[in-house]
């Protein structure tokens, strides 16, 4: 395998930065709330989650990156090579060094910016799919509006049971009054 660059050659190496921007949620549509539909045909409207940062209410918006092409020259410093591969140590300006793959670094700063397009592209892609997609780590909303929906029914419960039970200590204050 032949090495394309040599130590001490100035190479470009594509990257990109990024930065926060946010989309509506898809959840909510940014309305920040949702709708739940029970079997009973009982609707509740809920909180929406997805757009929520812990225990903030929700915005309607969440976060997706933005991302900027572009392109850092460095210096070929040394490489490690195998059978199938080559790894190229790259030293810049400052005290940075990176390990970079032949398919990473460019002779040209243009074809290293077409590839960072490219990178950026392929990131921003990967981020919107997470973000679209309709799957969670743990709890689903219809649990989260069951929940709710039971505390308030236990506590509905609690409620009147409670209130029967000082309706009847009061009952009982006022026989004792009348008797004495």
């Amino acid at each position: 395998m032949n090495p394309r660059f040599k130590i001490g050659d100035q190479v470009w190496r594509a990257r990109f930065d990024a930065s926060k921007g946010y989309v509506t949620c898809p959840d909510c549509g940014g309305t920040g709330r949702l709708r739940v539909t029970f079997h009973d045909e009982t609707t509740v409207s809920i909180e929406c989650r997805n757009c929520a940062v812990g225990y903030d209410p929700p915005t309607g918006r969440v976060v997706c990156h933005e991302r900027h092409p572009g392109a850092e020259q460095f210096t070929v410093t040394g490489m490690e090579m195998t059978a199938t591969k080559v790894t190229y140590h790259l030293g810049g300006t400052e005290s940075f060094h990176y390990l970079a793959d032949e398919n990473e670094i460019f002779a040209a700063q243009e074809d290293a910016l077409a590839r960072s397009q490219v990178q950026a592209d392929e990131a921003s892609e990967e981020e919107r799919k997470k973000i679209f997609r309709k799957e969670r780590d743990t709890r689903t909303w219809a649990w989260n509006a069951s929940y709710h929906r039971g505390v308030i029914k236990r506590a509905k419960h609690d409620l009147e049971y409670l209130t029967a039970k000082l309706n009847v200590a009061s009952l009982k204050a006022k026989e004792d009054r009348t008797k004495s």
